[in-house]
């Protein structure tokens, strides 16, 4: 659990010392995923639910999912992610002249997207606070993305665009792909009327 803490306050104040840490390290991807991304992700979901089930969302019923079913389809989504990008910067760093190596790339990718994860449970904020909010974590993360794969992939000068661009959008397919599928498998995911595509996200 130190593990997990530690990086969720690091990436705030002092992202170069964690990502360092992480290239030393270089766990394994099974205890990575046990021990940091899984639980991260899960902690992120409740909390995001406890939020939203506290706070007024300002739209009707019919518009909101079921609370437990979209958990659920959330979660899985993002795991899906998290294992999507990683894969695509693993195999694409040969492609790139970087470092092929799916331990570094799950770790990368791992601590780049907590500030994200930290953003989905600002999102239950009152609105504009908590969209404002969840998007500057985004865009941190996407930055934070980029200097992980330099720092931890080794990433060389004259690649790291391509290879950053590269990832981020094969990993983001895959994202897309999955959770349009997936919403319509779990009952109660979808809500009865949607307000748009940005609920997906």
């Amino acid at each position: 659990m130190t593990w997990t803490w530690g990086a969720i306050k690091g990436v705030f104040y002092r992202p170069r010392a964690v990502l360092r840490e992480w290239r030393e390290r270089d766990p394994e991807p099974g205890p990575l995923l046990v021990r940091f991304t899984i639980p991260v992700i899960v902690l992120s979901v409740v909390a995001s639910a406890m939020a939203y089930d506290v706070l007024p969302a300002g739209f009707p019923p019919e518009t909101q999912p079921r609370m437990v079913p979209f958990s659920i389809y959330s979660a899985l989504t993002q795991l899906v992610g998290v294992l999507a990008l990683a894969a695509a910067a693993h195999y694409l760093c040969d492609l790139f002249q970087g470092r092929s190596d799916f331990r570094r790339a799950l770790a990368a990718v791992s601590v780049a997207m907590v500030p994200a994860w930290v953003g989905n449970v600002l999102a239950a904020l009152p609105w504009p606070y908590g969209s404002t909010l969840a998007l500057v974590c985004i865009g941190y993360s996407l930055i934070l993305l980029y200097a992980a794969f330099v720092v931890i992939l080794g990433m060389e000068r004259g690649n790291r665009a391509g290879h950053y661009a590269a990832s981020l959008g094969a990993g983001l397919l895959v994202v897309f792909a999955f959770g349009w599928q997936a919403v319509s498998l779990i009952p109660g995911a979808a809500p009865e009327v949607r307000l748009g595509t940005t609920w997906l996200i």
